[in-house]
């Protein structure tokens, strides 16, 4: 695996940094494309944001979510395994995604790596108070209309970049590993033996995705061999 491909930090930024930055495409197979934020280069956002819009076409191939922070929205879209992901989010839902920058026709969006319903919306204002914190104020942008497309005629059909992820970790399986683990934590975490024999794809990838999600801050070593999500 070329060190490029290493899994780049996830920053949290408002919607409106991603709508309105530049997204790059440096040269090079393995150097992944990212969106200049003030002096960061973002090829993995992690937002909190409300489904507004939610479509999903007839095949059940394809699924694209409408999210809004309050400074902007952005259309958070997964293709055929991938779309498991998404399959329990409903409009008006709170949710924390960590996700890939992608751009198609001139348009900026996201692809899920992992989607986490999140039980109270009160997590939108910690999170801007947050951002606030480390950017400054951002004006929200509650009456910018939404642009009003046809889903049938934006969705990528070609087998190119934009369908196929840089990323050497599988969406899917790392969205199963976290909700594993919040199944079978009773309070004192969940045993890494007994998450990779219910993950089902081998103990060597489950370790590595594993080792992935505790680099990133989404999981915690509670004691040797116990793991526990980030609340």
């Amino acid at each position: 695996m070329a060190d490029s491909q290493i899994r780049q930090t996830a920053y949290k930024v408002w919607i409106s940094d991603l709508i309105n930055g530049e997204f790059v495409k440096p040269e090079g197979e393995w150097t992944p494309s990212y969106i200049q934020v003030r002096d960061n280069k973002v090829s993995r956002a992690n937002i909190i944001a409300n489904v507004i819009m939610n479509y999903k076409n007839d095949e059940s191939t394809y699924v694209s979510l409408t999210l809004d922070d309050g400074s902007d929205n952005i259309s958070l879209k997964a293709w055929n395994e991938d779309t498991k992901i998404l399959e329990d989010i409903q409009i008006g839902d709170t949710i924390l995604v960590i996700a890939r920058a992608r751009e198609y026709n001139g348009a900026t969006y996201l692809v899920p790596e992992i989607v986490r319903k999140l039980d109270k919306p009160e997590w939108i204002k910690l999170r801007k108070l947050e951002l606030t914190k480390i950017y400054g104020e951002r004006e929200e942008n509650s009456e910018k209309p939404i642009q009003e497309t046809k889903e049938e005629n934006t969705v990528p059909k070609i087998e190119g970049e934009e369908l196929v992820t840089d990323d050497p970790g599988n969406g899917a399986d790392r969205q199963k590993i976290l909700d594993i683990i919040a199944k079978i934590d009773t309070g004192d975490g969940a045993e890494t033996t007994e998450i990779v024999s219910k993950v089902g794809i081998g103990e060597g990838e489950t370790n590595k995705l594993i080792q992935d999600l505790l680099k990133e801050g989404e999981i915690f070593e509670i004691k040797a061999g116990r793991l526990k999500l980030i609340e």
